[in-house]
């Protein structure tokens, strides 16, 4: 079995490692796509907090080649998405049995081996079976709708409520388009506006650039009462500072993200305000949720799919990425074709 390991700050390097059933209740799967984020070219580049090796690759699909005996819900040659964030269970509430309120999710590609492999051996429990209906390309999103609704759960607000969203990359993006479907009102905020654009296109009717101007377009939308809740998403490149001047009084911020930069935030006006602030890193508890909004067209993908690679590319599309992210705030995702 190959696999792609980062040993070390630019140094990706291919390997062969024998992986076999070894439980009743795991599969092997034949990786046919992965999709490629901003924190994996990060890593690469020996960003701050990143731990040596790792095998990158956060969200993957692929095909059941293989499955132990004690398998129910998948079967050979099935097509699954593979669920690369779960409970630790070891913490304090994985011990009592409630895994959905884990304390320290696992991270493939971050705390664990990713998907940027051949093969994977893997826990039927984190395996979710791919309707027909859902091709390669959109199920790789299913780890940021995941993402996007445990934020849309955290933020609990009634139909109808005005929600600031800072930041209009794909989880941005795809996450204004959630609270659509669920009857919010998401207003997304960002400096670039080829993206703000982008959002457009996918529905999202209220667009604002974060210029002069910002506060008193907020302002007029929301009838001057400003946002109800706030969504700061990771490395989006505007102030975290932000959301507490956008934020109404006892108003509700979320900063979300599958991980966060090193960064400072002034509170005296979040608590003058008296607004509560938590964040949101993780969503594995959503997947089966995630799942059935890609069924039902929640999410109009269209203009945000990620360009395709080859695995023979694997290593010049690292190379590449982090020298676009060494000139910009971020890089375009990118599907790999494994097959």
């Amino acid at each position: 079995m190959k696999i792609w390991k980062l040993l070390s700050p630019k140094t990706l390097t291919e390997e062969e490692k024998p992986d076999s059933i070894s439980a009743p209740t795991q599969a092997k799967v034949k990786v046919t796509k992965v999709l490629l984020a901003y924190p994996e070219i990060r890593a690469y580049t020996g960003a701050s907090g990143v731990r040596f090796p790792r095998v990158p690759g956060m969200f993957a699909v692929g095909i059941v080649i293989e499955t132990g005996e004690g398998c129910v819900a998948v079967e050979k040659n099935s097509r699954v998405y593979l669920n690369g964030t779960y409970a630790c269970g070891e913490c304090a509430e994985c011990r009592k049995g409630n895994e959905s309120g884990c304390l320290s999710p696992v991270i493939s590609g971050v705390d664990r081996d990713g998907f940027l492999r051949d093969f994977v051996v893997a826990e039927e429990a984190h395996l979710f079976p791919l309707p027909p209906s859902v091709g390669d390309d959109i199920a790789l999103y299913a780890g940021l709708v995941s993402l996007c609704e445990d934020i849309i759960d955290k933020l609990d607000v009634p139909k109808g409520t005005h929600v600031a969203v800072v930041g209009a990359g794909e989880t941005g993006n795809i996450l204004s388009q959630l609270l659509i479907y669920h009857q919010a009102v998401p207003i997304l905020i960002d400096e670039s506006e080829d993206k703000l654009a982008v959002a457009a296109k996918c529905g999202v009717y209220y667009t604002l650039k974060a210029d002069e101007d910002l506060m008193e377009n907020l302002s007029q939308i929301t009838g001057g009462r400003m946002a109800e809740g706030c969504v700061f998403t990771s490395f989006c490149g505007l102030s975290p500072d932000l959301p507490f001047e956008i934020t109404a009084k006892r108003g509700k911020v979320i900063y979300a993200g599958m991980e966060f930069p090193e960064m400072t935030v002034h509170l005296k006006k979040a608590l003058d305000k008296e607004i509560s602030v938590t964040g949101a890193t993780r969503g594995y508890a959503q997947c089966a949720a995630a799942i059935n909004l890609l069924v039902n067209k929640a999410v109009d993908f269209k203009p945000l799919l990620a360009a395709e690679a080859n695995a023979a590319d694997i290593p010049k599309l690292f190379a590449s990425n982090a020298e676009i992210l060494e000139k910009e705030k971020r890089v375009p995702l990118t599907i790999v074709n494994m097959i």
